[in-house]
């Protein structure tokens, strides 16, 4: 029988978590994942491969295993079938679980131990996002190599074998690709080690200095974020913040059920959880202890993100807490009767907290990516019936704006041209400017037949376009003109190159027609890119003329990408209708691969106050 209590410690544990987060393995892909997805479409030599895997993106990370090869990988071989990431998932996950309940085992003296604390950790509902959404695969796969490290350690410290110390540098050096937290493991060696096998413990302190390098390169490679909700807030938030992450874990994430209506009761809980584990932990001493070093190790450096804090952050920390839950119930059950009863009241308080409301994320998160599943899937057929026409989406809220719009997934279906009706204020977020068309541009765009509209609520996307045709829309010009955007084509003198994204070339001279300014004090603003060949023989003059005014010259004597010229505007454009734009440089260049005789590639010419 000892085969299959075996077997039933590295089985059961993953059934469980399976049949939770059912949700979580049938989920499609949203928001950020959509950003993953796309960059191996900009691989197309060696030094971009490097690029991609390596350089700091997204708040400065450098994942180069949990998001970089393994969205770049999977696209490449599965597409947008998401099947084959959530089985990749999974199958992490349920290897963590089998790895816990080893190390469980040892830490405790007893495999049943581990096995119970790898089934608190299956139904404990900061594993929702976790296994739900694509982009949290970092999280995972830095639990994997955190636990194969601390076991192997365990098995060396056991065995006295070089192979398992070997293993562990490995685990440990490998995972800095996962997740910047994997920095913290040497607290957990050497803390495990002073505690429980002290004359090993010197032997844990080389373990420190990878993680000095990987703090102070990734310092110098990514800078921490001055300004958003990354930015470090080193004050009493960090104590707040302990407080939620830690009842979070104990109890469920939110402190919320979505079976309970009484408000107090996951707050009492997760007071009864805690003065429960501080009981054994004061009864077990400081073996024991170590399951709370590895909460607060991981949990530490997370505190400071006062403004990001979510639901996944409590995944890698509460393995500690579930260990020690483990060893506490076996302990109970092998005490006296009333042990038993605590023990067994408190584990049942544990799984009524915070396996509904698990469920009920995991759940939650599905129906997000179906609703982004049926809005991209929808938007592929719409752009194969209007190939040549932008697409316009009414009724597009920010649950869908966020999860199937602001990352960008169409531009992996060979399009992007799509724009958003805003509604309900969310002018206000930054991130949906971009897809806003002003209403003079969505008239001119209709009465062009270059825009559709299509209705997004409901599950099926609806042409609406001769609906939004047949109502009266301004058609006053645009105070910004983007020369890139073909819907802005025209306002465009004949003199303009094709655009060639989000940029439009000029020869020697152009002109374009927008709004003029309707109080005096406001300012022309170019915005545009060059190159350092076009400034070589020393600075390019650049002429504007508004509204038959010739604009003081301005110059540009360095190209760095990209620049922004401000001009002056005349009091006589002041209140006028429209106002034209002739645009001069004294010299263009054709570049070795190009025919073209070029001035300069603009991007938006705009009128407002200066900043």
């Amino acid at each position: 029988m000892k085969w299959l209590w075996k077997a039933a410690n590295w089985v059961v544990p993953s059934i469980v978590c399976l049949a939770v987060y059912w949700h979580g393995f049938r989920s499609w892909f949203r928001a950020d994942d959509f950003a993953w997805l796309s960059l191996g479409g900009r691989v197309h030599s060696f030094g971009d491969l490097l690029d991609a895997l390596f350089s700091p993106r997204a708040q400065g990370t450098m994942r180069p295993w949990s998001e970089r090869a393994f969205f770049m990988a999977g696209y490449s071989l599965f597409g947008l079938d998401a099947v084959p990431f959530r089985v990749a998932i999974f199958a992490t996950q349920f290897a963590n679980l089998a790895l816990m309940a080893s190390a469980g085992a040892r830490l405790s003296g007893s495999r049943a131990a581990g096995f119970w604390a790898a089934m608190l950790w299956a139904v404990n509902s900061g594993l929702a996002d976790t296994l739900g959404w694509t982009s949290v695969y970092n999280e995972v796969l830095c639990g994997f190599f955190l636990l194969l490290a601390f076991y192997s350690l365990l098995r060396y410290l056991e065995t006295g074998r070089r192979s398992y110390n070997v293993a562990q540098w490995i685990a440990f050096l490998l995972g800095f690709g996962a997740l910047e937290l994997m920095a913290v493991y040497p607290v957990l060696a050497a803390g495990y080690t002073w505690l429980c096998a002290r004359k090993h413990f010197r032997r844990t302190l080389p373990l420190f200095v990878p993680s000095v390098v990987f703090a102070v390169a990734h310092r110098i490679a990514a800078p921490l974020p001055q300004s958003g909700p990354y930015v470090m807030h080193w004050d009493g938030s960090v104590f707040r913040t302990f407080v939620k992450l830690w009842s979070w874990s104990v109890a469920s994430v939110h402190l919320l059920n979505p079976h309970v209506t009484v408000r107090w009761l996951a707050p009492a809980g997760a007071v009864l959880l805690t003065a429960g584990l501080a009981g054994f932990l004061a009864w077990r001493g400081r073996h024991a202890l170590f399951c709370v070093l590895w909460y607060a190790a991981v949990v530490a450096p997370l505190l400071p993100l006062r403004d990001h804090v979510v639901e996944y952050y409590v995944y890698l920390p509460v393995i500690g807490l579930c260990w020690l839950g483990g060893w506490a119930l076996v302990t109970a059950w092998r005490a006296g009767a009333a042990a038993k009863v605590a023990a067994m009241a408190l584990a049942a308080l544990y799984v009524f907290l915070t396996l509904p409301q698990g469920r009920a994320i995991s759940r939650y998160d599905r129906l997000r990516t179906e609703r982004a599943r049926n809005l991209v899937e929808g938007m592929a057929g719409a752009h194969e019936l209007h190939p040549r026409e932008a697409i316009l989406l009414d009724g597009v809220d920010a649950e869908l704006f966020a999860s199937a719009i602001a990352d960008h997934p169409f531009r992996l279906m060979g399009f992007d041209d799509v724009y958003v009706a805003p509604a309900g204020g969310q002018e206000a977020d930054p991130r949906i400017r971009e897809f806003i068309l002003p209403p003079d541009a969505v008239a001119r765009a209709l009465a062009n037949r270059a825009l559709v509209v299509y209705d997004a609520r409901g599950p099926r996307l609806r042409n609406v376009t001769a609906e939004w045709s047949a109502s009266p829309r301004q058609g006053k010009l645009p105070l910004r003109v983007d020369v890139g955007n073909p819907l802005d084509a025209d306002l465009l003198g004949p003199e303009w190159y094709p655009s060639e994204g989000d940029h439009r070339w000029m020869p020697k001279r152009a002109t374009l027609r927008m709004a003029a300014p309707a109080a005096a004090g406001q300012q022309l603003y170019l915005q545009g890119n060059c190159s350092s060949a076009q400034v070589r023989a020393g600075p390019l003059a650049v002429t504007v003329t508004a509204g038959g005014t010739k604009l003081p010259a301005a110059s540009l004597s360095s190209c760095e990408k990209s620049f922004e010229l401000a001009f002056p505007l005349p009091p006589s454009v002041v209140g006028q209708p429209e106002m034209k734009l002739e645009i001069e440089v004294d010299r263009t260049f054709r570049p070795p691969s190009d025919q073209r005789e070029l001035g300069l590639a603009f991007g938006t010419f705009e009128v407002r106050k200066p900043e």
